[in-house]
């Protein structure tokens, strides 16, 4: 079940509530446990450029989702908002939202997305350009890993950091390094051990990385 507890432009989004509900119940089948109860709120916070969506995890029961009503591909637009729930849900499960504000570390921030991403990919079936890797070298994904790795709870603390890490560094001339570094951790565990994403689905940030060091 879905509600709906902020409109940001209604008559746009109000027509989108049935099929998120839809996902949702999707999402449920998998993630056995949720909330009965979705709560969205739709913003205009963290759009993605190629998608005109965006997405955020706010607390256990409430999703953020963007829409630009600018958009002009909007079949494609209104195509991406599946696998935002699956990947916005799926955080809520692994309670790596924003309320759950105990610190991590810049790599198991970067496992936790690597994490949603790879489950929207493997279950609900879109690779995401912040998720692809295949264009980075193995020498540079090593390289990412060991930067992240030397970043602690400060990666929060310091907007600059995190924006040059998970979204855009200026200086490698790369975007959303974060996310590929753990779509890429992530892949690894999955391939070494044999195992789906959801067989990770109740595991920290910090046992999938001792996994990937095995």
């Amino acid at each position: 079940m879905i509600d709906v507890i902020h409109y940001l432009n209604e008559s746009i989004e109000k027509p989108l509530v049935p099929k998120i509900s839809e996902y949702y119940d999707e999402v449920c089948k998998l993630l056995p446990g949720l909330p009965e109860t979705l709560q969205i709120y739709f913003s205009d916070y963290g759009i993605i450029p190629e998608t005109g969506v965006g997405g955020f995890a706010y607390s256990h029961d409430i999703v953020t989702i963007s829409i630009d009503p600018e958009f002009k591909d909007k079949e494609r637009q209104f195509k991406d908002i599946r696998p935002k729930i699956f990947h916005e849900v799926f955080h809520l499960y692994q309670h790596f939202t924003s309320e759950d504000d105990s610190p991590l570390s810049a790599i198991e921030d970067a496992i936790y997305e690597g994490m949603a991403t790879v489950f929207e990919r493997d279950y609900e079936g879109t690779l995401q350009p912040y998720g692809d890797y295949r264009e980075a070298s193995l020498a540079n994904l090593k390289y990412w890993v060991s930067e992240l790795e030397k970043i602690g709870s400060e990666y929060y603390e310091d907007k600059a950091l995190f924006q040059k890490w998970k979204f855009y560094n200026k200086d490698l001339k790369e975007r959303w390094i974060s996310y590929k570094v753990g779509v890429w951790i992530v892949d690894q565990v999955l391939m070494k051990k044999k195992l789906t994403i959801l067989d990770l689905k109740d595991r920290t940030a910090k046992e999938v990385f001792a996994l990937y060091n095995q």
